[in-house]
């Protein structure tokens, strides 16, 4: 699968030497394949060694050492981001401009700086979680690695601002467990639209500057030092009543 889809994309030309040395070793695309296995399915270099010159021990450890390291993945994962935007399907799914962020959560097992201490999902070892961001042609746009299991919220602008590749999104959006009130700034700021899907969203609460204005269309202005319906003084009001707060035209869900 990886050599038919390095034939399509050229995405292997994106693994360069360390060294800077123009010359490529022969075949470098099927060990670079079989290491993107063994990696991907952490199962180490004996599953994909084999008979051939191209999978035997040296070479994959020689290669891994050489040829694969952050800037070459991130290089490669471009050449994929630009292809899948040129497939007529992916073009009928979205114009990339719409991306979704959300964080996976792994146990790492063994002592790391990214590894963090949460019973509730790694029980009595560490973990850390991969924050992840698709765009809606199904692209993989990049991604940031955030020890334990903080709220992903606070980490969406770098994972943004650090694309491998791909359309700068104009709409983000993210599930409950990385939703937070205070983001909605940096994003509007940044020139992003925020679109959180709230599985709460009756229970979440809401601020408007100014708790004298009514801002339902249907109703008349509140006179001045008076309070609109389902507000306190405060400024604060349900989202389940019947006068959105300020961020509620930007607080939508799809």
């Amino acid at each position: 699968m990886l050599l038919e889809v390095f034939s399509w994309t050229g995405a292997d030309q994106a693994f360069t030497s360390i060294t800077g040395g123009e010359a490529r070793l022969k075949d470098l695309h099927v060990t670079v394949a079989a290491l993107l296995v063994a990696h991907g399915c952490n199962v180490g270099y004996t599953p994909v060694i084999g008979g051939i010159g191209e999978l035997k021990y040296g070479r994959l450890s020689h290669v891994d050492q050489t040829y694969l390291r952050l800037a070459t993945y991130r290089a490669a994962n471009a050449t994929l981001i630009e292809h899948q935007a040129s497939i007529p399907l992916a073009q009928v799914w979205g114009g990339g401009l719409v991306a979704s962020v959300d964080g996976m959560r792994f146990v790492v097992p063994v002592p790391s700086v990214y590894a963090r201490p949460n019973p509730k999902y790694f029980g009595r070892r560490g973990g850390a979680t991969w924050l992840n961001m698709i765009n809606d042609q199904a692209a993989g746009l990049g991604g940031k690695v955030v020890a334990g299991t903080p709220r992903d919220s606070l980490y969406v602008l770098d994972v943004l601002y650090d694309r491998d590749g791909g359309k700068r999104p104009e709409t983000i959006v993210t599930d409950t467990a990385s939703y937070s009130d205070i983001v909605f700034g940096p994003l509007t700021l940044a020139g992003f639209a925020y679109a959180p899907q709230l599985a709460d969203l009756p229970d979440q609460k809401m601020w408007r500057i100014d708790p004298t204005t009514d801002y339902a269309p249907s109703r008349k202005r509140p006179a001045a030092g008076s309070t609109s319906p389902g507000s306190s003084a405060s400024g604060r009001t349900s989202c389940g009543s019947s006068a959105p707060s300020t961020p509620a035209p930007s607080a939508r869900t799809t």
